[in-house]
């Protein structure tokens, strides 16, 4: 009976939504979190390249994309790039502000090869090469002092 009970819990909160990997790090998130989207991106092990102001964590999913997200000191996710193949899940790398992506790209039309969109909670760029996608989204209130955030495409 014992062994039931801890069952019983798990699969409650897993229908509840409280699995660990629904804590992603997306965009304005925690970098603490940062594992769990390489989980779900299905990526290579996360490198960390320290700078002055931020760290940049990069790895690439097994669909051939490069993801980068950076973290302020603070550890807050303030900036993500990606380039590659194909689009990755842009619900892990957005975060919370994929609703406003979703809502702003309904009505474009899909043979745009350039999406842009600004506001004062999200700046974001996608890009459709010949044989893939970059793009570039940050929190314009959250780059650190002294950061460009288009030096962080390179």
């Amino acid at each position: 009976m014992t062994a039931f009970v801890p069952a019983v819990s798990v699969v409650c909160a897993l229908l509840l939504g409280l699995s660990p990997l629904t804590a992603r790090a997306g965009l304005g998130e925690n970098v603490a979190h940062i594992e769990q989207d390489r989980v779900v991106l299905r990526g290579t092990p996360v490198q960390v390249t320290r700078s002055g102001a931020y760290d940049r964590h990069e790895l690439q999913t097994a669909a051939g994309v490069q993801v980068r997200e950076f973290a302020d000191r603070s550890g807050r996710i303030f900036a993500v790039t990606f380039n590659g193949p194909s689009k990755p899940d842009l619900k892990v790398l957005l975060g919370t502000h994929y609703t406003e992506y979703a809502t702003a790209t309904r009505p474009s039309v899909s043979t745009h090869k350039v999406y842009t969109h600004a506001s004062g909670t999200l700046a974001l760029s996608i890009v459709k090469l010949p044989r893939g996608f970059t793009g570039s989204a940050f929190i314009p209130d959250a780059v650190p002092v002294g950061v460009d955030p288009r030096q962080l495409l390179q």
